[in-house]
């Protein structure tokens, strides 16, 4: 974890100062400091879940990974469910596919081919993905279609439950083909990963084939980056109770700082003339997401594309698959309940 993401995480503490000194005048404050907040604290999320890894193997760690390494959109989208704010949830995970999928991807292959010139991935992977990503834009659109038709909003409801359900089973398949692949690597270590195009040597030492399949499915199960086993090798990890209790504190932080940012939404864009959709598809997702983004970038400026797309790809995939439904499931125990259906008016700005 950086130095200069310790240094931000004292906004985790300001925002909530503001907010019971203050009182609810300073909307304006509370949302900046609450919302850069969320950098360090996902990043710390990570940090510990990559920590307690080592205590518990990789099945229960890649799930910590996958149920922790979303935090910040599921509590923000918890929060906001609260209030009625329906279409910031939507524009919010609509924003984070896309910027994930386009802006991260994109600026990391932009990047790296400047840095490189000419970069390789692994073209099985690139199918994971982008049938990973037809699935879940198929069950998105699933609800959108049959609403052509269907008026009655308790059978869409029912729709987009049994949509939920059927995507979460799939990103947990997809979940447990990435950990038991870790697993098959480290049995049987002299396997390389078929449909790779052999890449012309580097003057730059190459990341052993073992550590980045290792490092790329822990992307893809929700770690934030790589840590390579020279570095674990070099800086043991902290104590089983620090971690846990590390990413207890974060996980706390994350939920109280996303509380003070949903309340100071609706102030903030009457103030400043903006929509809450385009709070929710475009400030959210990018900040919420920043850790995640800066790994990706700097990986592939390390000429490793396959985990930078590991890591955007990743991350919209647990977002589509994992995130939304899991917000519609728990709608179901809130006032106002949330479906899958997304109009273009919920993710107009």
């Amino acid at each position: 974890m950086p130095r200069w993401l310790y240094y931000l995480l004292i906004l985790a503490v300001i925002a909530p100062i503001i907010s019971l000194v203050g009182g609810p005048h300073q909307e304006t404050a509370i949302f900046i400091c609450s919302t850069l907040s969320l950098i360090p604290l996902a990043a710390l999320i990570g940090r510990a879940t990559e920590d307690l890894e080592h205590y518990v193997g990789p099945i229960v760690g890649g799930l910590l990974n996958a149920t922790f390494g979303n935090a910040p959109e599921l509590i923000i989208g918890i929060f906001a469910l609260r209030q009625g704010l329906i279409s910031v949830v939507k524009a919010s995970i609509t924003g984070s596919v896309i910027s994930n999928a386009l802006l991260v991807l994109g600026g990391a292959l932009a990047l790296g081919g400047w840095r490189w010139g000419k970069q390789y991935f692994s073209n099985r992977d690139a199918g994971q993905y982008s049938a990973m990503m037809v699935m879940a834009v198929a069950g998105l659109l699933i609800p959108l279609i049959a609403s052509i038709s269907i008026t009655d909003k308790g059978r869409m409801q029912s729709i987009s439950i049994g949509i939920a359900a059927i995507m979460l089973v799939i990103y947990i398949m997809y979940l447990a083909l990435n950990i038991f692949h870790v697993r098959a690597a480290r049995r049987n270590p002299t396997q390389r990963r078929s449909g790779k195009i052999a890449p012309p040597p580097r003057e730059e030492e190459e990341p052993e084939e073992e550590e980045v399949e290792e490092a790329r499915d822990q992307a893809i199960a929700g770690g934030l980056g790589p840590r390579s086993q020279e570095a674990e090798r070099a800086e043991p990890g902290p104590p089983l109770w620090l971690a846990a209790t590390m990413l207890l504190v974060a996980t706390l932080g994350t939920a109280w700082n996303s509380e003070l940012l949903v309340g100071a939404i609706e102030p903030v864009a009457k103030e400043l003339g903006w929509s809450t959709t385009f709070i929710g598809l475009v400030i959210i997702p990018i900040i919420g997401n920043a850790a995640e983004h800066s790994s990706a970038l700097l990986v592939a400026f390390k000429d490793r594309v396959d985990l930078s797309m590991a890591i955007a790809a990743g991350s919209s995939i647990q977002v589509a698959t994992l995130v939304a439904p899991l917000l519609v499931l728990i709608s179901l125990f809130l006032p106002q309940h949330l479906d899958l259906v997304f109009q273009p008016s919920n993710c107009s700005c």
